[in-house]
């Protein structure tokens, strides 16, 4: 099923991306955004020169990024810009920003679990098994907050990150079902219900993710979504097994632009094809 109408799917899947994050990429993003970097600076100061310097600083790191990454593409679309040299640096600037992202880390993520490893890069991620308490999404975010919050003290159990909210298929679109807060080790604690909330064990999984800095709103993570719906399209080695999740990672004490989530599908290789999705 799609998760947004074809037209829409089509304006929200512009950042093209055909390889999905590699580890090894992470010293080419970050030479590319110093790269980037040194151009914004000398857009500033040396006059018609630096302007000069800064399409160079946009050509150098469009061959620093791997091809067939997002971030290849982003600097692509920078590099035909014919806007004025401000406003082109502050787009510059903004993409030497997520290259060299980091979350702000406010807990632990939870022992084998993995977490942030790029910005908005498609990626392949794999998923140990483990145990969360978990509430059903009834009166909003703030609603399904609190008794996780009051079990985990209740239960002298730490906070972690992310935060994981699991959500439902509901005719042609999804709503969110319910927000889990997942324990630092499956051996915490037994599996039970404790009121509103349960305690329940995930198995080990494989999930299509993909990164964004700021708030979850929903046109963002249909957005994030109409990107991976496009790449599995685009890959029918592998299919979607589950229902969609959101991954946050950031209370809000944390400022827009420094927050971080993760859009997540659930997937696995199709009978007959092979796994390698590169």
């Amino acid at each position: 099923m799609r998760f947004l109408p074809i037209a829409l799917l089509v304006a929200a899947t512009a950042v093209a991306q055909q390889r999905l994050f590699d580890p090894t990429d992470a010293p080419a993003r970050a030479s590319a955004a110093a790269v980037l970097s040194y151009g914004v600076a000398a857009s500033k100061t040396d006059g018609e020169v630096g302007v000069e310097r800064l399409h160079a600083a946009i050509a150098t790191a469009c061959h620093c990024l791997p091809a067939g990454s997002a971030a290849r593409a982003a600097a692509a679309e920078l590099r035909a810009e014919a806007g004025g040299a401000k406003a082109l640096a502050k787009q510059v600037a903004a993409l030497a920003a997520d290259l060299s992202f980091r979350p702000v880390a406010e807990a632990e993520l939870p022992a084998g679990v993995p977490g942030f490893a790029v910005l908005d890069e498609i990626e392949i991620r794999t998923y140990p098994t483990y145990r969360m308490v978990k509430t059903a999404m009834k009166d909003g975010s703030m609603g399904a907050f609190w008794p996780l919050f009051n079990h985990i003290k209740d239960n002298d159990i730490a906070m972690t990150t992310p935060v994981q909210v699991d959500y439902a298929e509901d005719g042609e679109r999804q709503r969110e079902a319910s927000m889990a807060f997942l324990y630092g080790s499956p051996d915490l604690g037994p599996l039970r219900k404790d009121g509103a909330v349960e305690v329940v064990d995930v198995p080990a999984l494989t999930v299509l993710t993909l990164g964004s800095r700021g708030y979850d709103r929903k046109s963002r993570v249909e957005e994030l979504r109409a990107r991976m719906d496009a790449w599995l399209a685009d890959h029918p080695e592998w299919q979607a097994v589950g229902p969609m999740r959101t991954m946050g990672y950031n209370s809000p004490s944390v400022a827009g632009n420094r927050r971080y989530f993760e859009v997540q599908i659930p997937i696995a290789p199709k009978a007959g094809k092979g796994q390698d999705a590169q």
